[in-house]
């Protein structure tokens, strides 16, 4: 199955919500970090973020500086300004 950019996008930011809702990041697998990563980059480019809303949140989030949960808000306030609806049941999937 091939994805449009749009539904690539929406999946992204699904992902990125999906595994923030972990509570610290090492909580999270080696796999689910890379996954993580991955979708990171791949809404941050679509979305045309900026380092600082994209990389470096991400970075911020993995060394502590903000925990989770904030930075789990700042993705879902992203994703809010940018008009992409989410399916909450693929956000709350258990991973």
């Amino acid at each position: 199955m091939v994805l449009t950019k749009e539904e690539f996008t929406t999946h992204a930011c699904e992902q990125v919500l999906r595994f923030t809702r972990a509570s610290r990041w090492a909580d999270l697998s080696e796999e689910l970090k890379v996954q993580l990563g991955f979708n990171m980059g791949a809404m941050a480019l679509s979305l045309n973020l900026s380092k600082e809303e994209g990389f470096l949140a991400l970075s911020n989030a993995q060394n502590g500086t903000i925990s989770m949960e904030n930075f789990h808000k700042h993705l879902r306030s992203i994703i809010i300004s940018h008009k992409i609806i989410v399916d909450e049941a693929k956000v709350m999937r258990p991973f």
